[in-house]
Formats: structure tokens, sequence, C-alpha cells
């Protein structure tokens, strides 16, 4: 099998040119509000490459010959280097979707209103796409304010204190429970199965995050007493108090359960490398992973961070990072 790949510069297919130098191109699928991140590193040994300019637009597929190439997005040059030797051009672009004001500061309050209101005003400000999930759009909100802080700090923020996961593709901001796998679409992705015979190395870690901690207690506003009261997820004896006061009751609650649930889930990682590259791979998908010890086959996993690489030797490699999925 030979890998494949599809680099388009502002509208003109680039690829013969890349193909004819090309040293590696690695691709990131970035978890959260991150940025998925493109690296193309080619030859210069005659000095004769022109230099790529940055804010040119890539749009990139990835695959293997024969097969229908998969569409892995649209970045943005934003950094050139060269180095040597052996000299060589690198490229660095990210994803134009977060090219915009999101990690702008500023102000904003917002009062009487639901999390998917507010979501979707942030959305369509940034020029986005709201999808969000049923669970979470309903939710009242008596007031919070947005005090020198970028959109993408803050949607990074409420999805803390509900127990959410944001992240932006192809042009939707994408806010969903924290451990579930939401294609762009807004659609749940199905379940990905990687067997052991795919895999080049692996490496599983479970580590203990709950500690002693019993319960988490949250603040809140009482209008009635004016007196600032508590509530708690869990139970008494060694706990956390998060450090907001929240305007009502049933919003420190959530926040404390959120974070409450969050502590309790173990910290179960594991990586594994695909020897043969699988282009479909996406992060925030579920995945079950087949043939390793009985140990890792049992959990519940959704992928992070994703990385394929391909190499002038005609490698072609899946890097995978997966933590322990919310089930609820």
């Amino acid at each position: 099998m030979t890998p494949e790949f599809r680099v388009v510069a502002d509208d003109v297919d680039v690829t013969a040119a890349i193909k004819a130098r090309l040293v590696s191109l690695s691709l990131t699928d970035k978890q959260g509000l991150e940025a998925d991140e493109l690296t193309i590193v080619i030859e210069d040994g005659n000095g004769r490459v022109a230099f790529p300019r940055r804010g040119v637009s890539l749009a990139v597929a990835l695959g293997w010959k024969g097969e229908a190439l998969v569409e892995k997005g649209t970045f943005t040059v934003d950094q050139v280097g060269h180095d040597g030797p052996p000299d060589v051009i690198s490229i660095t672009a990210r994803s134009a979707d977060f090219q915009g004001s999101f990690k702008d500061q500023r102000e904003a309050a917002y009062d009487s209103t639901t999390l998917g209101a507010i979501l979707e005003t942030i959305a369509a400000r940034n020029g986005l796409k709201p999808a969000l999930h049923a669970d979470l759009a309903g939710i009242a909100i008596a007031h919070i304010d947005q005090t020198n802080e970028s959109d993408a700090n803050f949607v990074t923020r409420l999805g803390k204190d509900y127990g959410a996961v944001a992240t932006i593709k192809a042009g939707r901001l994408l806010f969903v429970p924290s451990g579930r796998g939401i294609a762009a679409s807004g659609r749940a992705l199905p379940a990905i199965a990687i067997r052991r015979k795919d895999g080049d190395r692996h490496s599983f870690t479970a580590t203990d995050r709950e500690g002693t901690t019993t319960g988490v207690k949250a603040k809140w506003h009482d209008l009635a007493t004016g007196a600032a009261r508590e509530v708690l997820a869990g139970e008494e004896g060694t706990t956390k108090t998060l450090k907001r006061l929240y305007p009502t009751r049933a919003e420190a609650q959530t926040a404390a359960d959120a974070a409450f649930k969050k502590r309790k889930q173990s910290g179960h990682e594991f990586r594994v490398t695909l020897a043969r590259g699988n282009p479909a791979i996406i992060a925030s998908a579920p995945v079950v992973f087949l043939g390793w010890r009985p140990e890792i086959a049992a959990i519940d996993w959704i992928t992070g961070d994703i990385t394929h690489t391909l190499a002038a030797d005609g490698g072609f490699t899946t890097e995978i990072t997966a933590n322990e999925a919310d089930v609820e």
C-alpha cells in the first residue's frame, strides 16, 4: 500500500511539487479548543524552493493510493522556517477555524438566559454555527460575567462548570458532555475498533486522580438573605471548594456535580501508534481496543489528540491518545 495525500494552496493544487521534495507531513487533530496543526517539511538542498508565504490557505486530504482520500480540513500558514544541514523548509499551519476573534479579550454580561443562548451568541459573533448537546442547551443561567476574557477561555470555563467539552470543527462550535463522541455535524460518532495487530507500539497508564477527596463544594449567593451558602456533591470529609460564587443554588450544584464527577474518573490513558495510518480516526471519538489485556479492553475509551504522519520513505502512521470516556 502506498500513502497518498493532497494539498491545495489558495485553490491551486501543489501536491506534486510537495511530493517531489517531501521529508514529512504531520497533521495533529486536537481535542478541545486548541487549533489543529499541520507541519510540512520539504527538502531545500539546492536553495531553489520559493519561500512559502504566511497567510496561505492549505486544504489537506490524507489516505492511501486506490482509496478515497479523507478531507482533514483547511489550515492557514502562520510560521515558516529554514534549517540545516541538510537544508529543509518547515511550514506550520493551524486550523482556519481559529483565525478570527475567538481569542480576543472582551467584556460581556449575560442575564436571565440559558447556556444554549450564550453559546449561540458566541458562535454567531465568531462566524460559527452552534452544535449544542440537548442535555446542555436548556440549562438556566441567572447571571454570568465575561470580564477581560476571550471567548475561547470563557467557553472553556463554561465547559468546566457544566461538565462539558468545547471544540471547533468544520466551522461549528461543538459543546457536548465531557467524554461523549460528537461529530462536527453534532451527531454522535460511531465507535472505532482498533485491533492489536494494527498497532506498532502502545503505552497504558492508570493513575488514581480521586485520592482522598470525598466531595466538592460550591458557594452561591442567596438573594433573600444576602449570605453566601454552600452545596455539596459527594460526601463530607475531605472536600474541595470551588473558587467562584454562583448566582443560584442550581448553578452551584451543577458546577459541584461536574467537578466531583471529573475527580472521580480514574486517570486511565492509552497511547498506541498504528503502523498503517488510518486518516478516518479523529479526536473526541469513541474507540474500542481489541486484543490487549482485559483491563484495557474493558474500559470505555474516547480519543484525545490524534497525529497522522507521512514520511519520505513511504511510511504513514497514526498516533492515538485515548482517555476513559463518560458513559453515563
